[in-house]
């Protein structure tokens, strides 16, 4: 009798786990992933697409006739390559998928790219960082078959965005009114393929370097040979020299990829996805090979005693932050290096077309276009600021983990005061973006000093990177301290990538310009001429200070959080 009622009692074996579940549910690494980034896969996916729709609506509207379609034409047509940069290559833009690819489609990629970026660099590095991967490495997964996972989630929720993106362009072509508009499958197939391609690339750069170097250097480094990449893709045709380096990231490789202009390239998408595969590959191996709680593979001598936080909070933080800080100065650096070395030859082609120089001149007021330090403020600031805003993001990441690993419940069990917490922590933050100004300060006069002329002024110019990344940090501090600094980093990269949009959309809609005054980069004035607006300076100083002042405030109101 005992033997059956015990036989009855045995527990029948593991059941199986519905399929749908391991796909979107909790129960495997792949599902939770996939879990985790559905609102960042729905964000890009959905607002990519929202946008698209709406600029060919407004297009449509402004050039309603076959008329001022050529007209459209003739005048981008006579733009000499030496505006190239600012746009994309001028291919069918008569017709309505011409001009959205030249004039707004080559900057969607990079939106996609920025948010693979932040996603894959932080996939492994992330949680080895945080502790987590010992737990899920005690479930029997191979440190391989985890990171696999992973990446698998990743493309999935990329594939998944980027047809949502296929969808609208589909929508676009079939709101199409003029002979030439509409827009076939495989061509929208086309753009959503070279979408998500180019920001896999993005992404699985960052993935290998986060596990040698970091995620902080990670993000840091990908971040500039993506943008580095575009700005030399598209000058290009107007400085040759700068060739050799375009082709060597994936926006060279792609250049004759035009397929809303109806022109392909498949053999060039081949490429980079397996230049992605076998970074990803590479990445994967890395981690399998080193130690679980390391955050990089590569060993480092120890930091001096002073940079370790053995004086206080504030050094640590910066301590913790220096090879995130290194990473970042590092690559806005060669990135401000390449585009001033190259601006001799911007100024060069733009003397053999006075005419041109002149309606430049009325386009852009103000703007000595034909000077180096013109040259960077057109080329170089705006993508410096996104650069910078996100170097922020990732250093404030930096301060938050405190909190977020669990640490900070130590660090307040010993005499140290809630407030001082977060002001110290604000001022190795800043700190840390002292160290990057200055790593760019040294690549802009490097490549100033090359082509000759002025490098005073533009050194002096790229305080306004740092005045930006530091009113980025007062935010995220701000929002870490009053509602948990699991939205720290969050808020400075939205805050960060809004900024960027209204840049760019506010005058594709033509919206007032008070719109474009809300954001932060207006009121910079033109640094890199030496012409400062000091309105932006005292805001940029005022959210800085001010936002460690909200989040010593709000910190010291509500508990700790995970």
């Amino acid at each position: 009798m005992a033997t059956q009622i015990e036989s009855r009692l045995l527990p029948a074996g593991p059941s199986p786990v519905p399929f749908l579940q391991r796909i979107t549910g909790l129960r495997s690494v792949y599902g939770k992933t996939i879990r985790d980034s559905r609102r960042a896969m729905i964000l890009i996916g959905g607002v990519l697409g929202v946008l698209l729709i709406a600029i060919s609506t407004t297009i449509i509207a402004q050039f309603p006739t076959p008329a001022s379609r050529q007209e459209l034409g003739d005048v981008i047509r006579s733009v000499p390559p030496i505006l190239q940069g600012l746009a994309g290559r001028v291919v069918n833009v008569e017709t309505l998928g011409g001009y959205v690819q030249y004039k707004y489609g080559t900057f969607f990629p990079i939106l996609a790219s920025l948010w693979l970026i932040v996603a894959m660099s932080g996939t492994l590095a992330g949680e080895a960082r945080r502790g987590s991967l010992e737990l899920i490495a005690t479930t029997g997964l191979t440190r391989r078959a985890i990171a696999f996972q992973k990446l698998l989630a990743y493309i999935t929720a990329l594939a998944i965005a980027s047809f949502l993106i296929f969808l609208s362009v589909l929508a676009v072509g079939a709101s199409a009114r003029l002979p030439g508009d509409s827009i076939p499958v495989s061509a929208a197939a086309g753009y959503a393929l070279w979408l998500g391609l180019l920001a896999l690339a993005a992404g699985s750069l960052a993935f290998v370097l986060a596990q040698f170097f970091g995620r902080g250097a990670g993000i840091g480094l990908a971040g500039a040979v993506m943008f580095g990449g575009f700005i030399l893709n598209g000058y290009r045709a107007a400085v040759p020299s700068l060739a050799p380096f375009a082709n060597l990231t994936w926006f060279g490789w792609t250049a004759n990829h035009i397929p809303l202009a109806g022109l392909y390239d498949w053999p060039s998408l081949v490429l980079v996805a397996m230049v992605a595969v076998a970074l990803l590959a590479i990445g994967i191996e890395a981690f399998a090979r080193r130690d679980l709680g390391a955050t990089t593979a590569i060993p480092t001598p120890s930091l001096p005693r002073a940079l370790i936080g053995l004086r206080g909070p504030a050094g640590r933080v910066f301590g913790q932050n220096l090879p995130t800080a290194i990473s970042w100065g590092l690559g806005i650096g060669i990135f401000g290096l390449l585009i001033a070395g190259s601006g001799q030859g911007f100024v060069d082609q733009l003397n053999k077309s006075p005419d041109f120089a002149r309606l430049l001149n009325n386009l852009f007021p103000g703007i000595d276009i034909g000077t180096v330090g013109g040259f960077l403020q057109l080329a170089f600031v705006e993508f410096g600021f996104i650069l910078a805003g996100l170097a922020a993001a990732t250093l404030v990441g930096g301060w938050a983990s405190d909190e977020t690993s669990g640490r900070l419940d130590f660090l307040l069990a010993t005499p140290l005061a809630r407030a001082r917490w977060v002001v110290a922590g604000g001022a190795g933050v800043f700190g840390g973006v002292a160290l990057i100004t200055l790593l760019a300060m040294a690549g802009i006069a490097i490549g100033a000093s090359i082509t000759g002329g002025d490098i005073v002024t533009p050194i002096v110019g790229t305080l306004s990177l740092s005045l930006f990344a530091v009113a980025m940090a007062g935010i995220g501090i701000a929002f870490g301290g009053v509602f948990g600094t699991g939205y720290a980093a969050m808020a400075v990269a939205v805050a960060t990538i809004v900024t960027w949009l209204v840049d760019i959309l506010a005058p594709a809609f033509k919206l007032p310009d008070a719109v474009h005054q809300l954001v932060l980069t207006a009121h910079y004035g033109l640094p890199m001429l030496g012409q400062w607006d000091v309105v932006g300076i005292v805001a940029s100083l005022v959210l800085a200070v001010g936002g460690v002042a909200v989040g010593t405030w709000g910190f010291g109101r509500r508990d700790l959080r995970g």
